[in-house]
């Protein structure tokens, strides 16, 4: 590109300025030459020689090494080169002679320009792979001869494959494509020859297979690939070489099994065996008396000395046995490449998801599963790339689970391939969304294996994605332990870019496996808590403060969150980041704060105690707020902070959520909670019972459906029946009305039923009840008010039926509590005394005996 620095007039340019740039030097990939790219630079300079015009333009020399061969000095040829070559700098003989030095050990296909031993060779010139020919010896192919190249198709299997391998030359060189694709005479006799002679040569198949694969690369000539039906017909070929490799197989372990047994392992009679004629050298007698030990420890040695046997005839390299496994591995390294070129045209036409599905109906994932067997490393590339493709339909996985591909893929994380354990990782995680398909990589081995991997930042990505689903199962959990993983997970939380896209896939790992105790401990270890703390700290992060939140969740690593809790609580009151105050508050409502000594001292020093004050006001969010009422309860544990939280309001703000929270069992079991631990200091649990209402709320909710709400509500009641022993009777007394609540309920009914009998419609106003329903009275029962201790509670009441808390009985509207429970059980034992003098049974025409025992406080009734 010509860039002007000024207006050029034609009598401005006086001179003109070359200046060469020597570049990198390469070989050649076909033949044995250098290349040498470098960079031209010229400039048109004005009278005064000031630049006008300049241009620059890449270039590129080949330097071909005729006279290069095996016995060839590389230094000498090197120094040669750079001589003769001024582009070259004198500096860089050891580079040339090293490139010199590779060109003379390279395969010879290799300037032939056929496969190396490391799979298809790339062209330089389409930035994409695709094989060389095996069938050129160093002729060039020329587009002008392309009517030739099409004759040699309708020659004999040489001629085939020679032209096939012309031809695939020029599809190496993408500016020929355009005008190969207008070419219906070249194609259409390509197919054919590819359809008629593919089971006679896999050189001719893997030129003509090049060609299309080629075209397979863009997408716009897709259509006239299945045009000629190409996919099915690689698909066909694909299954021809597989059963080529079974049959290679079998006949290879069916010449092992033949090989002639060694003379001296064959079974003979007695009778028939020889009298050996190896004799035994008598050994000599020492100079010196020897013993009877000395002689039998002699004996002994002699009976260790193995009896000679028949010499075995050693196999040599050159027996038909090895001659015919060098010629399978041939075959076997050709058929390699053969369906590495078949699996790359399907997997790139499989774009379309129509083709796609005709490719998985010809039991395409059978063939990729088995091929799974192989060790040539790019066709186990294209391979993994192409199950990882097709794994993402869940038909195409359960048919990879049930090949049992999981077991195979071990092997292909052993060959120290970059790109391969990149393919093979991409499909291990689509396969990690199955639950099953993930408990057979742990079983394989897999977490050991990605554990070690970690270190690896071009893999870092996906793994973390990997583990952080096997993280998902708590068996797995605690598999981590056993592990290098750990360690490396807090090394990174620490120093990782916080803004990175992995970052919170490292989160989400470390999360889950923080919630195992084990894990937690080892996490926790080498200063790595206090360094986490830090950072969350410095940044205000709210994931790694939750990462610390479920660390602080198990009882063998609270200790350690005990030692700088005082700094976490100082952070409370100015912290005005939601989210992160959310996990700091959940932090330190996890830790044992009772613990702490002066624990008094630091809320009012932090001023921590204004800041409970003001978020237990209503307008909060309810997730806040939970969070806020457990850390009260932990606070609470300490006494001096139990009398404090009651002498500042704190019990009453507790109360007036309780009131409008009611339908949140959460919430209600954490404020019980926080009473039950002012219950067990002597100041704040006599605040609770003579200047609040909270030990009402605490016996209506003894009844609750929630078995963790009546636990600890029937906890803090015990405590407080001690205090004061008049809450003993009330408390029986509302365990009898839960108990019998439908039958006093019915009695109340019966009475009103009799009020109402002088009215002409009462049977109409009153719906008739069945008195002799089963589930009312039992007639062996004897309960008083005595004995209810012994029985069992159960909740009785119509309203909670329906799945959600009554509302309170105690909801004080201006009504004295004490006035109002006295004359409830005022009214409870009228009723009681009206139900038996109302009480009428009905005769039953079935049962003329029953009894019904009904224990009052005064006395006791049998009514026949």
């Amino acid at each position: 590109m010509m860039t002007p620095t000024a207006m050029v007039q034609p009598e401005d340019a006086k001179y003109i300025k070359r200046r060469l740039r020597c570049g990198s030097i390469d070989v050649h990939p076909t033949e044995p030459a250098l290349i040498l790219n470098y960079e031209v630079e010229a400039t048109i300079l004005s009278e005064s020689e000031n630049p006008v015009l300049s241009d620059k333009k890449q270039c590129q020399k080949i330097i071909r090494l005729k006279a290069l061969n095996k016995n060839s000095d590389c230094g000498l040829l090197a120094r040669e080169v750079v001589n003769k070559c001024s582009l070259i700098h004198a500096s860089k003989i050891g580079d040339v002679e090293h490139l010199i030095y590779f060109l003379q050990s390279r395969k010879e296909n290799a300037f032939a320009g056929g496969y190396g031993d490391n799979g298809l060779n790339c062209s330089p010139s389409n930035g994409y792979e695709s094989p060389q020919t095996t069938s050129v010896e160093g002729e060039k192919a020329n587009y002008a001869n392309l009517e030739q190249y099409l004759a040699m198709l309708y020659e004999d299997l040489p001629d085939k494959i020679k032209g096939s391998g012309l031809i695939m030359q020029l599809s190496m060189d993408t500016d020929n494509l355009e005008e190969l694709s207008c070419s219906e005479a070249v194609l259409s006799a390509l197919s054919r020859v590819l359809r008629e002679d593919f089971k006679k040569s896999m050189d001719l198949s893997t030129n003509i297979l090049s060609i299309f694969h080629s075209f397979s690369v863009f997408t716009k000539f897709h259509p006239l690939i299945l045009a000629y039906k190409i996919g099915s017909l690689s698909i066909g070929i694909v299954e021809h070489e597989m059963q080529l490799y079974t049959q290679w197989k079998s006949d290879l372990a069916f010449s092992r099994g033949r090989e002639a047994v060694p003379v001296s392992r064959l079974p003979i009679p007695r009778s028939a065996r020889p009298v050996s004629t190896i004799i035994v050298p008598e050994r000599k007698r020492s100079s010196t008396p020897t013993n009877g030990g000395t002689a039998n420890a002699d004996r002994k040695r002699l009976s260790l000395i193995p009896a000679p046997k028949t010499a075995i005839p050693t196999r040599g390299p050159s027996t038909p046995d090895d001659d015919a496994i060098h010629r399978t591995n041939t075959k076997i390294s050709k058929q390699d490449r053969l369906l590495k070129v078949n699996f790359s045209l399907l997997l790139n036409i499989a774009e379309n998801l129509k083709v796609e599905d005709k490719i998985r109906k010809r039991n395409i994932v059978a063939m990729l599963v088995q091929c799974l067997d192989r060790s040539s490393v790019p066709l186990l590339i294209i391979i993994a790339k192409f199950l990882s493709k097709f794994s993402v339909r869940l038909e195409n996985k359960d048919e990879m689970a049930n090949l049992n591909v999981i077991e195979k893929l071990p092997k292909l994380l052993q060959l120290n391939n970059f790109e391969l354990e990149r393919a093979t990782l991409q499909l291990l995680f689509n396969l990690s969304f199955d639950t099953n398909l993930r408990e057979k990589m742990i079983r394989v081995g897999f977490l050991q294996k990605l554990a070690s991997l970690l270190n690896d930042e071009r893999h870092l990505s996906i793994i973390l994605k990997i583990l952080y689903h096997l993280s998902m199962d708590d068996r797995v959990k605690a598999m981590f332990t056993f592990t290098n993983c750990l360690p490396k997970l807090m090394k990174m939380l620490i120093s990782f870019d916080h803004k990175s896209p992995d970052f919170m896939t490292l989160v989400a790992l470390s999360l889950n496996v923080a919630l195992n105790s084990r894990c937690a401990e080892t996490m926790c270890e080498n200063g790595c808590l206090e360094h986490l703390k830090q950072r969350a700290l410095a940044y205000r992060d709210p994931l790694l403060m939750k990462v610390l939140r479920n660390l602080s969740t198990h009882d063998t690593t609270k200790s350690a969150f005990l030692v700088f809790a005082e700094e976490l609580l100082q952070v409370l009151p100015s912290c005005q980041n939601d989210d992160f105050l959310l996990e700091l508050t959940g932090t330190l409502a996890n830790l044992p704060l009772g613990n702490l000594e002066n624990l008094a001292d630091i809320i009012i020093k932090h001023s921590v105690l204004e800041w409970i004050q003001n978020g237990l006001q209503p307008g909060k969010e309810d997730d806040f707020m939970l969070e806020l009422i457990m850390l009260t309860s932990s606070i609470a544990a300490d006494e001096v902070c139990g009398d404090i939280f009651c002498g500042n309001n704190i019990v009453s703000a507790l109360i007036e959520i309780l009131k409008r929270k009611q339908e949140d069992d959460e919430m209600v079991l954490q404020i019980i909670y926080t009473f039950y631990q002012l219950v067990h200091h002597h100041t704040s649990r006599t605040y609770l019972i003579q200047k609040t209402d909270a030990v009402d709320y605490l016996i209506d909710l003894m009844n609750d459906k929630n078995t963790s709400i009546t636990r600890v509500c029937d906890a803090c009641i015990d405590i407080i029946k001690e205090e004061d022993s008049e809450y003993e009777e009330r408390v029986k007394m509302e365990k009898f009305q839960a108990h019998n609540g439908h039958w006093i309920s019915m009695v109340e009914n019966k009475a009103l039923e009799t009020s109402l009998s002088s009215l002409s419609d009462y049977k109409e106003t009153m719906p008739p009840f069945d008195f002799n329903q089963p589930f009312l009275m039992n007639a062996e029962s004897q309960m008083t008010l005595s004995n209810l201790d012994d029985i069992e509670i159960i909740s009785n009441n119509p309203h909670s039926e329906d799945g959600s808390r009554p509302l309170s009985r105690y909801d004080s509207e201006g009504d004295d509590i004490e006035s109002y429970i006295t004359k409830r059980k005022a009214n409870n034992e009228e009723a009681v005394r009206n139900a038996l003098r109302n009480l009428v049974i009905s005769d039953d025409a079935e049962d003329t005996h029953q009894f019904y025992h009904i224990d009052t406080p005064n006395t006791q009734i049998s009514m026949t």
